[in-house]
């Protein structure tokens, strides 16, 4: 007998998947709950890979698990094999008409309001029975895709760059894909007589301003990283990490609001607000699609990828033409 085969015979591959998540997670409780089953079956099951394997595989160290050296190197090849035969198994065409494939992305409230109804409509014609769960995007979330809680990350590639160049081998790890980019515009109160004038750049960093900062950790706006790259400063009167609020403040207050064209056109429809350009040349918003590199033939990852590119596609050529 082959040595392959005879090794594949003596041992249970239906305990792959499970060695997979509690080396990937080193949590039961977290790995019970992506395979949808009890942690006593987990626990019933690493048993086994432990007798199997002759190690521990993860142990306690103080409140955490972490991983033996088996553990540490068998991840690698584990994710490797088990993508292989994920391919294997999905080579099929992704049919969305038939698929009741729950998907999640993490992104940044402005464009899930954006893409949301052109997906909505995309959905109920394509894959009706297919959901999208969107998630603010945090801190954490190359992590959250690293273990798969989420599907995919939606981002401007300024907060991309930044997490490379904190930790390299993200590159080995995520594919990317660029999705959108608009020019940032103004936003002040429709009777702000001094903005409708035009400001200098002098004037705008005097102005009070309401501006987006994701957690307490990392602000992840292009807009303060401009200022900070370039030693200037500005007074924010409001941050918060809710992009959409930022217009309804502009609407009833003296701040001004740096936002994205078609965010700012869409706020347009329904408040007292006027648009103008920005007087500080900040770059264009080039938003960007993350997922775990292993998945990179995923087809019905493939499926969902397009998608989003042609929702966010019509929102901004809707947004453009108002």
């Amino acid at each position: 007998m082959d040595p392959l085969d005879r090794s594949l015979r003596l041992s249970n591959l239906n305990l792959l998947p499970i060695l997979h998540a509690v080396l990937k997670h080193r949590n039961l409780t977290r790995a019970a709950e992506e395979l949808n089953v009890t942690q006593s079956a987990v626990s019933n099951s690493l048993k086994q890979l432990r007798e199997y394997f002759g190690d521990d595989l993860l142990v306690k160290d103080g409140r955490r698990l972490r991983l033996t050296q088996k553990g540490a190197a068998l991840l690698g090849p584990l994710e490797r094999a088990l993508g292989a035969v994920q391919e294997v198994v999905a080579s099929a065409r992704f049919d969305p008409a038939a698929a009741t494939r729950r998907f999640r992305i993490a992104t940044a409230d402005y464009v899930m309001a954006i893409t949301a109804p052109q997906m909505a409509r995309m959905l109920s014609e394509e894959g009706p029975q297919i959901s999208v769960q969107l998630v603010t995007a945090r801190g954490r979330s190359t992590g959250d895709l690293r273990v798969e809680t989420i599907d995919m990350l939606i981002t401007p590639w300024q907060v991309i760059e930044t997490a490379l160049y904190g930790d390299p081998k993200l590159r080995h790890e995520f594919a990317f894909e660029p999705l959108a980019r608009e020019p940032f515009v103004c936003l002040a109160r429709a009777d702000d007589e001094a903005f409708r004038r035009g400001l200098t750049p002098e004037a705008y960093l005097a102005r009070p301003h309401a501006s987006f900062h994701l957690d307490l950790d990392v602000h992840a706006s292009l807009e303060h990283g401009y200022l900070f790259q370039h030693g200037l400063k500005q007074f924010d009167r409001i941050q918060t990490s809710i992009f959409t609020l930022l217009p309804l403040i502009a609407s009833q207050s003296d701040c001004i609001v740096l936002a994205p064209r078609s965010v700012a056109q869409v706020a347009m429809r329904g408040m007292p607000l006027q648009i103008g350009p920005c007087p500080l040349p900040i770059p264009d918003l080039e938003l960007f699609m993350v997922w775990s590199l292993h998945r990179d033939r995923d087809p019905e990852l493939d499926w969902l990828k397009g998608l989003i590119k042609r929702a966010a596609a019509e929102a901004l050529q809707d947004a453009a033409s108002l």
